[in-house]
């Protein structure tokens, strides 16, 4: 039993790595363009949920911000694919109250989420390097050891680009 969950935990992790992040173009809550090409020659943290994900991807978000700092971005996205037009207003008016100091992506339409192959209920957790790859991929809660693996990979990516 002890040997399956290592693979299998090995899995969760592997899934993903060293594949080019998939291209996007998502408004924030605040209105504000974000593209993935923006973003290439440095490292960021992308963290995807859907709404049973969402607590967990806040505590993501606001552990890793607090660890990173300013120096590294961590973009959130939430998946809203299914929310009728006539309430998108309504939507971010609640985002924006819920998360009013770090960008959050909008997918109204489900496609990253999707595109990356997250899964429903967890937080999808990506690091992407400076060469738009991603290093390292975990999908679930918060765990201190997962925290800090990413921390130590965007720390040490963020040196090597430094040099």
């Amino acid at each position: 039993m002890k040997h399956l969950l290592l693979l299998c935990t090995a899995w969760v992790l592997a899934f993903g790595r060293g594949e080019e992040i998939v291209p996007f173009a998502l408004d924030d809550q605040w209105g504000t363009r974000w593209e993935s090409s923006q973003l290439s020659g440095k490292p960021y943290v992308l963290i995807l949920a859907d709404r049973e994900g969402a607590e967990h991807a806040l505590q993501w978000g606001t552990e890793l911000g607090r660890r990173l700092g300013n120096d590294v971005p961590v973009l959130g996205c939430a998946n809203f694919d299914g929310v009728p037009f006539f309430l998108r207003w309504y939507v971010r008016a609640r985002v924006r109250a819920r998360v009013p100091h770090a960008p959050l992506l909008l997918d109204w339409e489900g496609t990253l989420f999707e595109r990356l192959r997250c899964k429903d209920g967890v937080p999808t957790v990506l690091a992407v390097g400076s060469d738009r790859r991603i290093i390292y991929r975990y999908e679930g809660p918060p765990e201190p050891h997962t925290i800090g693996q990413v921390v130590g990979m965007i720390r040490s990516l963020r040196a090597e680009t430094t040099r």
